[in-house]
């Protein structure tokens, strides 16, 4: 027997799949580039041609340290966020410093750079996290983004910056506080994940509690210790699968695949979710961006 006895069957499809959702991320990147042209329609068709979508405007960071996370998920409110958007600046470049190219979605931590039409010499150079989920047809289902900010920026101006000088030891910060979130997930514990969440925490995620089949919004604590408390109840998490993680100072980026069991069934349903958290000052996960897939039955191999 060789010594990497891999299915080579396993191994053609899951390249075919990460070729195909990267393909429509990167037309769709080349697309918004191209319409500095003022030409928007290829850019619009880059889009499925049905949703839900799922699209991140521009996040916020307030003067008091909080966020918002203002998106869309109807076309015509996309495209009129993209005739805004392209309207006041030309997307020259974008970069995938780290990428992680999935199966139904492109994840990339890059540096897009951009130049405004009204003053178009400089231009301006952003470190942008960037999730782009696709089907099995042309076209992305959304564009999630997060400007990078300073972490020391996020939270209440009154909490004390704990955020450590040793940027290895920020970066072992995260990824332990986000090791206690998928512990807590495990445990079907909501008080072990609200642990780790900040008193502002603000989501745009997939909606596993009442299935919609799209994206939602949840503001402050109470709001996700409800939303938590409602998706144990309604299921019991039977197995969370680390398949991809990167973790900086900044943000920890993870894939996801979710085993669970509804209270009212007894066949248990599967999940991936493909999120990106960023950190306070505190250390305590103040915004989380991302998407899923749809839950389907469990087959056992």
């Amino acid at each position: 027997m060789p010594p990497l006895d891999i299915d080579p069957q396993i191994l053609r499809i899951t390249a075919a799949a990460s070729a195909h959702a990267y393909a429509q991320s990167i037309w769709h990147i080349e697309e918004e580039i191209k319409a500095a042209s003022g030409v928007m329609e290829p850019l619009y068709d880059s889009l499925t041609p049905e949703g839900p979508y799922a699209y991140m405007v521009v996040p916020e960071v307030r003067a008091d340290g909080s966020v918002k996370l203002p998106r869309l998920t109807l076309r015509e409110e996309i495209v009129d966020a993209y005739n805004m958007i392209r309207g006041h600046s030309d997307l020259t470049e974008v970069i995938g410093l780290t990428e992680v190219r999935g199966t139904w979605y492109t994840f990339q931590d890059n540096v897009s750079r951009v130049r405004i039409k009204t003053d178009p010499d400089p231009v301006y150079s952003t470190q942008t996290l960037g999730l782009f989920p696709s089907g099995s047809g042309p076209g992305i289902t959304g564009e999630l983004i997060w400007i990078r900010v300073p972490v020391e920026s996020l939270g209440s101006p009154d909490e004390a910056n704990t955020i450590p000088t040793n940027q290895l030891l920020a970066r072992e910060r995260v990824y332990e506080r986000y090791e206690r979130f998928l512990n807590g997930m495990r445990a079907n514990d909501a008080d072990a994940v609200m642990d780790v969440l900040h008193a502002d925490v603000v989501s745009t995620v997939r909606d596993y509690v009442e299935n919609t089949g799209t994206i939602t919004d949840l503001e402050g604590a109470p709001a996700h210790r409800a939303y938590y408390e409602a998706f144990f109840d309604r299921c019991e998490v039977k197995e969370v699968q680390r398949l991809s993680q990167v973790t900086e100072d900044w943000y920890v980026f993870a894939e996801l695949r979710l085993t669970v069991t509804p209270r009212h069934e007894a066949r248990s349903y599967a999940f991936h979710t493909a999120e990106f958290w960023a950190p306070a000052k505190t250390g305590q996960f103040i915004a989380c961006i991302g998407h899923g897939t749809d839950p389907v039955p469990w087959i056992e191999s």
